[in-house]
C-alpha cells in the first residue's frame, strides 16, 4: 500500500491519535528521560527473555538484519551483536536523531533509521529483515493490523516477528488506545497469515498489587509517580535467573502475567 492510499484511509480519529502520540513521545522525551531506562526492570526483562527464547529455538543472532518498529531508545536493537545490520523507525523524530548519534551505534557497520511519515505510514526499509521487533508499540497505533501489514511488507519467508504488549485492565494507561489478551494477540497474528511459534504471558513477578504501583505514573499523579521508580529500582537488584525461577512458581500458582510475548514466522508460501 503506497503512502497516498494509506493517507486516504486515515480518518479524523486516527489522525488525532497520531498527533497525540507525537506530542507525548516527541520533543525531549527520549533525551531528558534516557536515564530512566537504565533503571526500568521491565525493559531489562524483555531484553533477557528475548535472547533466552531465541537461543531456545536455535535462532542465531549473529549477522542478522534486525528491524525494530517503534524502537524507542534502541535498547532491544543493541542486544544484537555488531555483526548485525540494525534498522528502525519511530514516530518521534527526536528518537531517530538521538539514535543516530548514540555511541552504541558506532561498532555497527550498517544501519538505517527513519521517522514514521506525517500520515502514519511506515518508511520502507532498504533491506529485508530476518527479524521484526515491535515492543510495546501495538497498543499505541490507530490500526494495529494495518501497522503490522506495513512492517511486514517485503519480509521474506522465515522472517521472525516478535511482539511484546502489556496485559492490563482497560483504562490502566490512558496513552494506550487498546488492551490485549493472549487470544486477541494470537488472532491478530493469525489474521496476517503468520505462523505462531510461541505465545506466552510473562512478567508475573510484577502482576497484581505490584502492577498498580505503576498506576500513578501512568496518570501523572503528583508525588506518587515515584512508586514506579521505587519498584523498578528494587527489581533491578534481582538477578534475571532468580526472576525466571520465581516466574515459574507464580505461573504454577495461576498468577496472571503483566505482559504478552508472541513470536511468529512469515510462512514459506507468503
Amino acid at each position: 500500500m503506497n503512502a497516498a492510499a494509506h493517507k486516504r484511509l486515515l480518518g479524523p480519529f486516527e489522525e488525532s491519535i497520531l498527533l497525540r502520540q507525537k506530542r507525548q513521545y516527541g520533543g525531549s522525551f527520549y533525551r531528558t528521560n534516557r536515564w530512566r531506562w537504565a533503571f526500568r526492570d521491565d525493559c531489562r526483562y524483555r531484553w533477557n527473555r528475548l535472547l533466552e527464547f531465541l537461543a531456545q529455538i536455535g535462532f542465531g543472532i549473529h549477522s542478522r538484519t534486525v528491524y525494530d518498529v517503534g524502537f524507542g531508545t534502541g535498547d532491544l536493537l543493541f542486544l544484537f551483536p555488531t555483526s548485525c545490520r540494525l534498522m528502525g523507525t519511530e514516530l518521534s523524530e527526536e528518537a531517530v536523531a538521538a539514535i543516530q548519534v548514540d555511541s552504541r551505534l558506532e561498532p555497527y557497520t550498517d544501519h538505517w533509521f527513519e521517522p514514521v511519515g506525517a500520515d502514519g505510514v511506515l518508511p520502507a526499509p532498504p533491506h529485508r529483515p530476518d527479524i521484526v521487533l515491535a515492543s510495546h508499540v501495538l497498543e499505541h497505533v490507530p490500526d494495529d493490523r494495518r501497522f503490522l501489514q506495513q512492517a511486514l511488507e517485503g519480509c521474506a519467508p522465515g522472517c521472525l516477528v516478535v511482539s511484546f504488549v502489556p496485559l492490563e485492565p482497560p483504562g490502566f494507561d490512558p496513552k494506550h488506545i487498546r488492551t490485549y489478551t493472549l487470544d486477541s494477540l494470537s488472532s491478530l497474528m493469525r489474521s496476517l497469515d503468520l505462523e505462531i511459534l510461541h505465545l506466552e504471558a510473562n512478567y508475573h513477578i510484577c502482576s497484581g498489587p505490584f502492577q498498580w504501583l505503576d498506576y500513578p505514573a501512568r496518570h501523572n499523579w503528583p508525588v506518587l509517580q515515584c512508586l514506579e521508580g521505587v519498584r523498578n529500582l528494587a527489581m533491578t537488584l534481582v538477578p534475571y535467573r532468580t526472576t525466571r525461577a520465581i516466574e515459574e512458581l507464580l505461573q504454577q500458582c495461576n498468577v496472571s502475567g503483566k505482559q504478552a510475548m508472541v513470536v511468529a514466522r512469515v510462512p514459506d508460501h507468503k
